[in-house]
């Protein structure tokens, strides 16, 4: 923790009050506030400044007396608010602050030894209280004495944070202002009124600390407006909470994503934390890649043009680019930890995280498929598996996806190593044995990924289990391609793809008879794709047999001859743009113009 030298304020500035610091070691000196406005926060520019501790945002708050009322406020400027006596104060909000308040930069309920907390007092000339005089009756202002006429002053005073005679103008609705009844019946002692000759003594008297009572009147007046603002506290902002690092706690700065769990942190920060750990500070998933997200940076960069008051200083920037190790997208480094993932400040870091406790949970299990031993003891079931699709207590496929192929066997006995490797199917996102490189070797085992964009699937090998999976993975001349694959077949022209709709349904053909017809095409060379490695056998998913299906249909519908097709038809007039078209897609426009055609205008 800083403060400021003695020597940066005016020396005729009088202290207004200060904050001492609770659970502060003896000896340690209170902080005195002279100025108009003292700011605290973790920048080094602050009035209060905690350099040092990353659960204080850099401008944390402010507090600031008005010069004519006397009337002091806190205003938070932090990310997680500031907490004064148990009730949270959010950025942008004011409070008011009174003598014996309690304020909390930091407050951590299960870990109360992070707790940052001040006591405030008013140090005010209103009050009659000097620096000297403050230092030697520091606990007057909690209590009140049953003798307000002025020999109180040789009583011992009382250490109470807060005494009954406090809490009782807090329980009092409308407390008097009349110094001759300053405190309410509800107190649990016996207070005797004060005559009116008694009223509070000229500054001349050399007692200051008698004008203590009216301090207490004034807080019973204006007790019950502090906490009707401090309950009225707005909710916090939701895209700011989005848009927070859980490491700084405060916006994303140039942020980046950890691959596979996605979690995102500034890229100044994750590279401290990668020094030392290979896990996600969130979830202790093992970090495999690292990469920069720019659609949260653009998203930060459009909430700052609307809130720029939120934005880092210029200071803060130029530290958090010289810590930034993350230049480009690339592969976890291997690092020496100079601790375990398990010590120090990880996990304060998982505090700080909105993640269940049993999701932060650092003994995270190893992928376990229905073919693994355990899975298997688990379930109480015989480790050799039944076929495919059948079973027990495994996700059935649905009825109407074709059945897996009768031929593979060898899935039906396998047994996983321990702790060997799985694929995720990109179908149904269960794991299976990742055989693929076995099937280089022996190729009785079934398929587990597409050909051409080599995503794993599980259909071949057991059955996808996906709630109206057609059959996600298939030789090409089996693909389940579904009774809407016509839909917008054409270039997503529904006109042309309604006319080869009715062009099949008049001569009693079904996609699939197209397809069989299309696939001799091509084993011809008739017929073209674009991929010149797919044939009628090569194993596809769903999506890539899809995308050489519509391949063929246009050439299908091509070679339609004219004498086939009505004469609306092939009345229309080539399109110049032809089967590129972008404006296809609209009715009127697919109508009037033929766009199974080549383009012939503004060609390269």
């Amino acid at each position: 923790m800083e403060r400021p030298g003695e020597g940066e304020q005016l020396p005729q500035q009088q202290p207004w009050g200060r904050l001492l610091r609770l659970g502060a070691e003896e000896g340690e000196p209170h902080v005195l506030l002279r100025k108009r406005e003292w700011t605290i926060g973790r920048r080094k520019g602050c009035d209060l400044s905690f350099p040092g501790n990353k659960l204080v945002s850099g401008d944390h708050c402010k507090i600031v007396v008005d010069e004519k009322s006397g009337q002091v406020s806190l205003e938070d400027t932090s990310t997680n608010g500031t907490v004064i006596n148990k009730l949270k104060v959010v950025k942008k909000q004011t409070c008011p602050l009174q003598t014996g308040d309690v304020i909390y930069l930091v407050y951590r309920k299960n870990e109360p030894e992070h707790n940052v907390a001040y006591l405030y007092e008013s140090l005010s000339e209103k009050q009659g209280l000097t620096r000297d005089s403050s230092e030697a009756n520091k606990e007057n202002v909690f209590h009140v004495t049953k003798d307000t006429s002025g020999a109180g002053q040789g009583d011992g005073p009382q250490v109470l944070p807060s005494s009954p005679a406090t809490q009782g103008c807090f329980e009092e609705p409308q407390p008097s202002t009349s110094t001759s009844d300053l405190f309410p019946t509800a107190s649990t002692s016996s207070v005797e009124p004060t005559s009116a000759g008694r009223g509070p003594p000229s500054s001349s008297d050399g007692e200051p600390h008698l004008k203590l009572p009216v301090l207490v009147a004034d807080q019973c007046r204006d007790a019950q407006a502090s906490l009707d603002v401090r309950a009225a506290a707005t909710k916090p902002d939701k895209m700011e909470e989005t848009l927070t690092c859980i490491i700084c706690q405060d916006l994303l700065h140039d942020c980046v994503s950890l691959q596979p769990c996605m979690h995102t942190f500034c890229a100044a920060c994750y590279s401290g934390w990668m020094e030392r750990s290979t896990l996600c500070p969130t979830c202790r998933c093992p970090v495999e890649r690292i990469c920069k997200n720019h659609i949260l940076n653009n998203l930060v960069e459009a909430y700052l043009l609307q809130h720029p008051d939120k934005g880092r200083s210029e200071e803060d920037v130029r530290s958090m680019a010289a810590r930034n190790k993350i230049t480009q997208d690339m592969l976890q480094p291997k690092v020496r930890r100079a601790f375990s993932d398990e010590e120090g400040s990880s996990e304060d870091l998982l505090e700080l995280s909105d993640v269940d406790s049993e999701a932060s949970d650092v003994s995270q299990p190893y992928i376990v498929c229905r073919q693994c031993p355990e899975y298997r003891r688990q379930a109480g079931q015989p480790l050799p598996c039944p076929g495919p699709g059948s079973e027990p207590g495994a996700p059935q496929a649905p009825s109407e996806a074709p059945s897996t192929s009768t031929s593979v066997t060898t899935a039906q006995d396998y047994v996983c190593a321990l702790q060997g490797s799985h694929a995720i199917c990109t179908c149904c996102f269960q794991p299976m044995p990742d055989r693929r490189a076995e099937r280089e070797r022996d190729p009785r085992i079934a398929p587990q990924q597409c050909a051409v964009c080599l995503q794993p699937f599980c259909h071949l090998y057991w059955g996808c289990a996906r709630t109206g999976c057609l059959g996600c993975l298939a030789p090409f001349c089996e693909l389940n391609l579904g009774d809407r694959c016509l839909d917008g077949v054409l270039s997503n022209n529904n006109y042309e793809s309604d006319v080869l709709k009715n062009y099949l349904a008049t001569r009693g053909l079904t996609w699939r008879n197209m397809l069989t017809e299309s696939l001799v095409a091509l084993q011809r060379g008739v017929f073209l794709l674009s991929d010149y490695r797919v044939t009628g056998n090569t194993v596809l998913c769903y999506c890539c047999g899809l995308r050489s299906f519509r391949e063929l249909t246009y050439q299908y519908r091509q070679n339609i001859p004219a004498s086939e097709l009505p004469v609306a038809v092939t009345s229309r007039p080539d399109c110049y743009w032809g089967r590129n078209c972008r404006t296809q897609v609209k009715a009127h426009h697919a109508m009037k113009f033929n766009h199974i055609c080549e383009q012939t205008r503004f060609k390269n």
